[in-house]
């Protein structure tokens, strides 16, 4: 069954693109309540990051 479904080359049909679609909302809807209570701290996080890393580089081109 699976090697038949491999040698199918027939593109989706609408059901499997509505599927897909289904899918995709679930996902980001489930996602999506979570990352916004979260995304703020990760952003600041990796603005944290980016900032110490910025200041490592100046004060190595300082020192030389």
């Amino acid at each position: 069954m699976f090697q038949q479904f491999l040698r199918e080359e027939e593109g989706q049909s609408t059901v499997e693109y509505l599927l897909i679609i289904a899918v995709v909302v679930v996902v980001v809807s489930v996602l999506g309540s979570q990352m916004s209570k979260r995304l703020p701290g990760v952003i600041d996080e990796v603005f944290k990051g980016v900032n110490a890393k910025i200041k490592g580089l100046m004060q190595q081109a300082g020192a030389n």
